[in-house]
C-alpha cells in the first residue's frame, strides 16, 4: 500500500469519528446509524450494548430531545491494518445542558465528561464504516 492510499483511509476513518459527534449532537438518527456497518457492534458506556445498525438506529431515534450536547472530538489516531480494515482511537470532551432555552447561550456549562473511544473500521460497498465502537468515560461529572 502506498502512502497516498494509507492517508486516504486514515482521512475517511477520522471523518467517521467526527461525523459521529456531529450527528449525535444535531439529532440526525439515520445519518448517525449509517456511519455503522449492518453488523456493527456498539457499546456506549452508559447504555446497553447494541448489535447491528437497526438496534443503533432504534437507540439514537429515542435519544432525549430535551438536552443540548456538543462533543469536541480530538486525538484521532487511525492505524491502517490493510486496504479494507483499520482501527482507531479518539477522545471527546462532552458538554451538555438539560432543557436549554433556544436562542439563549448556556450559562455555567462545564464539560460533563471526557470519553475515550476505541473503533474498528471496514471498507464496504458504500465506503468506510464503523464496525465497532466501544467507549468509556475517563472523567464524568455527577448530576449533569
Amino acid at each position: 500500500m502506498n502512502d497516498i492510499d494509507r492517508m486516504l483511509i486514515e482521512h475517511e476513518c477520522r471523518k467517521l469519528m467526527l461525523l459521529y459527534c456531529q450527528h449525535v449532537d444535531h439529532f440526525a438518527p439515520t445519518e448517525f446509524a449509517n456511519l455503522f456497518t449492518e453488523d456493527a457492534y456498539y457499546n456506549p458506556a452508559a447504555h446497553p450494548e447494541m448489535n447491528g445498525r437497526d438496534e443503533i438506529l432504534a437507540w439514537i431515534s429515542d435519544y432525549p430531545r430535551d438536552r443540548l450536547a456538543r462533543h469536541v472530538s480530538t486525538n484521532q489516531i487511525v492505524e491502517v491494518v490493510d486496504a479494507d480494515h483499520a482501527r482507531g482511537s479518539s477522545y471527546a470532551v462532552v458538554y451538555r445542558q438539560e432543557q436549554p432555552v433556544e436562542g439563549t447561550p448556556s450559562e455555567k456549562v462545564v464539560p460533563r465528561a471526557i470519553v475515550e473511544y476505541h473503533d474498528t473500521f471496514r471498507r464496504t460497498a458504500d465506503g468506510w464504516r464503523i464496525v465497532s465502537r466501544e467507549y468509556r468515560y475517563t472523567f464524568l461529572k455527577e448530576n449533569n
